[in-house]
């Protein structure tokens, strides 16, 4: 039985639309408040200020700083086969981090082919395991931003319990 992953947000973040103008409505949480309502005029406001929503209620700086200590923390535990602390992961991390764990599994028992002219899908470009360190990183600042949300009562496994 799979038990849904808990969250401090009493209030989500709602994006809508009305016309050609969308509104965002920000989420409440223990320790997060909303920010005042923003509406953007048509599609390419609300694209060119999207990477700022999902960082909120932290700075896209704070939020770049938290994923690339994560990358650094991961990559030193993988070189030394040390551990590394693990989190709740949800969506859309989670789909996206399954999908990349079955390419990775996919290339891994990928066959030489058998003749020049049998087709298969291309591969995709990169390093796949580097991409989902990438993606995890993402994810962990996700969970941070959740901690935060949760304030006193919340840590990465969730509520504290007393």
């Amino acid at each position: 039985m799979l038990i849904p992953v808990q969250t401090p947000w009493k209030k989500p973040t709602r994006i809508t639309r009305t016309g050609t103008t969308w509104t965002v409505r920000y989420g409440t949480a223990p320790a997060q408040k909303p920010a005042r309502v923003r509406k953007y005029p048509d599609d390419a406001a609300l694209m060119n200020d999207l990477e700022r929503l999902e960082c909120w209620p932290m700075t896209i700086e704070e939020t770049r700083q938290i994923r690339a200590v994560r990358v650094i923390q991961v990559l030193n535990a993988n070189a030394q086969d040390d551990f590394y602390p693990a989190m709740f992961v949800t969506e859309p991390y989670a789909s996206r981090m399954n999908a990349l764990q079955a390419h990775q599994t996919s290339e891994a028992t990928r066959a030489p082919l058998p003749a020049a002219d049998t087709w298969r899908p291309p591969r995709a470009p990169g390093d796949l395991r580097s991409q989902l360190i990438l993606l995890e990183a993402e994810a962990w600042a996700s969970a941070v931003r959740t901690v935060r949300a949760g304030g006193t009562g919340w840590n990465m496994d969730g509520p504290v319990v007393s």
